[in-house]
């Protein structure tokens, strides 16, 4: 399993990035029991691969690792794939030669993408835009995450509670988990708080949340 050397701007994403990347060994077993799929791999933000593995001769090695980078060099159009996903939050795919196709689903961290699960499969001759192996890819792999991101809240929870003395520490809690569930968008924020953006502005800058 590969530690991760990335400095992403929040340590939490590198922490979460660390345990989802360990999650991908239950992932792929579920994934490998799919016909149509070739591989999996997971890319930190760089394009540097943290796990891989498929049904044949790759395994989740440095062997492994540097079969992907020259994977990677021989089909641009997949590394713009991903580069695509990291860049805009969403879901892309392209078409491969020999009737496979590549998926790229982004990890998103607390504001961004802080890495990128990349899939190869077989298309089985769909030429629509999103084919039903897309979608059933898309939600094992979110459902893991989800399921893993409740886990690690209840714990989150469950610490911060008796760590929260007072009513600042509260208001402090109450606008971070604000803002990763609105993306920091400080207008989103302002309205589930239910006060002024001003007023919002004001209380993270005093509480050092930028």
């Amino acid at each position: 399993m590969v530690m991760l050397k990335e400095k992403l701007e929040n340590q939490d994403d590198v922490k979460e990035l660390q345990m989802i990347v360990n999650l991908m060994c239950y992932i792929a077993l579920d994934l490998k029991e799919i016909s149509c799929l070739e591989s999996i791999a997971v890319f930190d933000t760089k394009l540097n691969t943290i796990f891989c593995e498929n049904k044949q001769e790759l395994k989740n090695d440095k062997d492994g690792r540097m079969m992907v980078k020259e994977y990677l060099k021989d089909h641009k159009e997949v590394v713009h794939c991903l580069r695509d996903a990291l860049k805009t939050g969403e879901h892309k795919k392209v078409r491969e030669r020999e009737g496979k196709s590549a998926l790229a689903i982004p990890i998103m961290g607390v504001k961004k993408p802080i890495g990128v699960v990349g899939i190869i499969y077989e298309t089985d001759g769909c030429q629509k835009e999103v084919c039903t192996s897309d979608l059933l890819f898309k939600d094992i792999i979110n459902i893991f995450i989800i399921k893993y991101r409740e886990i690690s809240q209840k714990e989150a929870m469950a610490s911060m509670s008796c760590s929260l003395k007072t009513l600042e520490d509260y208001e402090k809690y109450a606008i971070l988990e604000t803002g990763r569930k609105c993306n920091w968008n400080i207008s989103m924020m302002a309205k589930e708080l239910e006060i002024g953006r001003n007023t919002l502005y004001c209380k993270m800058k005093k509480m050092g949340i930028s």
